[in-house]
């Protein structure tokens, strides 16, 4: 770090990383801390050029070009690289007591020359009476895992590679069996690497989470290890760094990238009383977070997990493949010996062993998916298992919930209508008492309007109790009191609406939602509720009528004329209204029988059944538990794109797998044939087809979409 130039009040720097911003900061106000003045810093990662700035005053300039100047000769025992492969690229500073990671995925090429470095010089140098036993020796795991196999009667990729093996010994061609079973070893090298940097890069969600972030300690900023937080701290995140905790913004004002969470491309401004996520990242500026969720229960943690645990929930095609690969492993024997039959050559028959298809499509497939998961989630859709994915890629139709789905998240109530000698603030007051019970846009809605009044809702009613899909209901002063829809408290509750008509009419409008408010047998008022359409919903239409899907339904609990009213500012065709949740499983049940495959769209609690019920329930970030807990997609952004961004990922990772499969077939029956007709040694085949295996796997691990571009 070095001053590039200096004036009062303003110090331009450079600096390597944004990490050493950090620190410089943190020095710089324990510098000014006797003194009553505020420091700023701006930082650009591209340039790697910063500027502080403060009060101008000559000798504060100097007091912190000295801070800097002084930072320069200790930084390098101040900071340590960041672990990882290289995904961070940023310094970080020591806390005392806290231990660096040593992990992260070895080079491959240098694992792979020592192997090759290896067994070469030891052909050259070691006599040729020991060299037999010591091939024999080296290849043995080989064999024995061969004999396991067909132990446990199993005709596998283990029993193919020994016969390969020991058919080469049993020719006494001692240098070709040691390079096949180098060849073998450098293969199942680069199958682990390439499952270990699927790993890494789930894990890569987390970069930083094992490095020390700063705590308010007694009113001072103190370094800890992540494991050392707890829910209730203030964690301090500047400029360059990630956040480590799911918590509230208590101080300060920063812009923060939430790419890898919500697939924004843009950073977005957070200030007190907004929620941040772990994983995201400060571009500009400081903030002092509440923590809410730490460690494994932040939800990049929960993310991560899902992605990690996806193997149970694999999807049909890679089951199918892996039956067939194995299915075929028996005909490869069969091959061979027709081979040997006809040709009497042992070394032609042995190379058909040397190529078979089970290798490639059993690691392939499933890498495959896995990164598709991950891409996914990157675009902020986590898919909890390969199973969903290969049913959103055959989606052709699609229920979407309108209120919290194509309508904002934060409804409003616009007005309330008090009946039958009830005052508005009798209605508002008793409504927001009972909903603040339950986590629903609506009731925060009702519960943020009597706020807003000024209105204290006391709990003066007994139990309340949530009747599904219709509405609350409690005892008020010993009188019955209930809040729903028209259908619950007209029909079910048998409230009067007599007398009622015009006032509710005056209370309705194009696009309003209704609540109904009776206490004691009585209509005592209504509450007219907008929530307006999202922004992108209508283009998020127009994507799903792009994609083929056949059939997009709109449902709402909402009456007649709110329904329409949204339906017709977004073009849908088919909506129903003051759909409950049994009717809403029977229309899935039904488009399912009729052979769509059906997904479900919706965050309440009265969606949770018909998200269970269609092939793939899909979750808004702030649905209630049970919603989240029910589906298979959980969206962790506001973007309703990124539901079409997971349908685009799963149809390319399919139409990937069957490419790759075509690819796995066609190359190593091209190998076999030039091995049978003796153009190429067993060693070449064995080179050919583990490098086609590795090739296969490595395109499976590439990225799905286009790279998105910044707007």
């Amino acid at each position: 770090m070095t001053v590039i130039r200096s004036f009062p009040g303003r110090i331009r720097f450079a600096a390597q990383s944004p990490a050493a911003v950090q620190y410089l900061q943190q020095q710089a106000e324990k510098a000014l801390d006797t003194i009553k003045t505020d420091v700023a810093v701006e930082y650009n990662p591209r340039t790697k050029r910063g500027l502080l700035l403060f009060e101008k005053n000559r000798e504060l300039t100097d007091l912190l070009v000295g801070v800097i100047d002084g930072m320069a000769h200790t930084l390098s025992s101040t900071f340590v690289e960041s672990d990882a492969d290289g995904a961070c690229g940023e310094l970080v500073p020591v806390a005392e007591g806290v231990a660096q990671s040593e992990e992260h995925v070895e080079n491959p090429v240098w694992v792979i020359s020592k192997k090759v470095i290896n067994h070469y010089m030891t052909r050259m140098f070691m006599p040729a009476t020991i060299r037999p036993y010591w091939t024999a020796f080296n290849v043995a795991p080989l064999i024995w895992e061969g004999l396991k196999s067909l132990g446990q009667r199993k005709l596998d990729v283990n029993v193919l590679d020994a016969a390969a093996v020991g058919s080469a010994l049993a020719m006494r061609d001692f240098n070709t069996a040691g390079t096949i079973n180098l060849l073998l070893d450098i293969s199942e090298t680069l199958e682990e690497w390439t499952k270990e940097k699927s790993r890494s890069d789930i894990a890569a969600l987390f970069c930083g989470d094992k490095k020390p972030v700063w705590v308010m300690r007694d009113d001072e900023p103190v370094a800890v290890s992540p494991d050392e937080l707890v829910v209730g701290d203030l964690v301090v995140v500047r400029s360059g760094a990630r956040i480590p905790v799911d918590g509230i913004v208590a101080e300060g004002t920063a812009l923060v990238n939430q790419s890898s969470m919500t697939g924004e491309p843009l950073a977005v401004e957070k200030s007190v009383q907004s929620e941040v996520y772990s994983g995201t990242v400060v571009e500009e500026g400081r903030i002092i977070i509440y923590a809410e969720s730490v460690g494994d229960e932040t939800r990049f943690a929960k993310i991560a997990k899902i992605l990690t645990e996806s193997d149970d929930r694999k999807a049909d095609i890679h089951s199918q493949a892996v039956k067939m690969a194995d299915k075929i492993v028996p005909f490869s024997f069969i091959l061979s010996g027709i081979v040997y039959a006809v040709t009497r050559n042992a070394t032609q028959a042995a190379a058909v062993l040397l190529a078979d298809y089970s290798c490639a499509i059993k690691l392939a497939t499933p890498l495959a998916v896995r990164s598709a998961m991950l891409e996914a989630a990157h675009n902020g859709a986590v898919i909890k298992g390969g199973k969903y994915l290969e049913h959103l890629s055959k989606l052709d139709a699609i229920v979407l919930d309108k209120t919290g789905t194509l309508t904002e998240a934060r409804p409003e109530v616009v007005q309330v209508c008090a009946l039958n000698g009830f005052s508005e603030e009798f209605v508002l007051q008793q409504a927001a008492c009972m909903e603040e019970h339950f986590p629903h846009p609506v009731a925060d809605a009702v519960v943020r309007k009597a706020d807003e009044e000024g209105l204290v809702h006391s709990e003066d009613h007994a139990e309340v109790e949530y009747i599904l899909a219709h509405g609350i209901a409690t005892t008020l002063d010993g009188q019955r009191t209930v809040l729903g829809s028209k259908h619950f408290v007209h029909e079910d509750e048998h409230i009067s609406f007599e007398g009622a008509e015009d006032v509710i009419a005056e209370c309705s409008g194009a696009g309003l939602s209704l609540l109904y408010f009776a206490c004691g047998g009585e209509l005592a008022g209504v509450l007219a509720i907008k929530d307006p359409v999202r922004e992108d919903a209508e283009q998020f239409i127009r994507n799903l009528e792009g994609m083929d899907v056949e059939r997009i339904i709109m449902l709402t609990g909402d009456g007649e004329d709110t329904a329409a009213s949204v339906a017709a500012d977004l073009r849908i065709n088919e909506y129903y209204a003051q759909a409950l949740p049994d009717e809403k499983t029977e229309l899935i049940t039904s488009l399912r029988s009729e052979g769509y495959t059906v997904a479900m769209v919706g965050d309440g609690i009265n969606d949770s059944a018909a998200l269970t019920t269609a092939d793939v329930g899909v979750s808004m970030k702030h649905g209630a538990d049970i919603a989240r807990e029910a589906c298979d997609i959980m969206l962790t952004g506001e973007r309703l794109d990124s539901l079409t961004d997971a349908m685009e990922v799963s149809k390319r990772v399919m139409r990937r797998i069957k490419r790759n499969f075509m690819f796995i077939v066609a190359s190593n029956t091209l190998f076999i044939g030039l091995g049978v007709t003796g153009l190429i040694t067993p060693a070449l085949m064995a080179l050919l087809h583990n490098s086609g295996t590795v090739l296969t796997c490595v395109h499976s691990m590439r990225p799905m979409l286009p790279e998105r571009k910044d707007a």
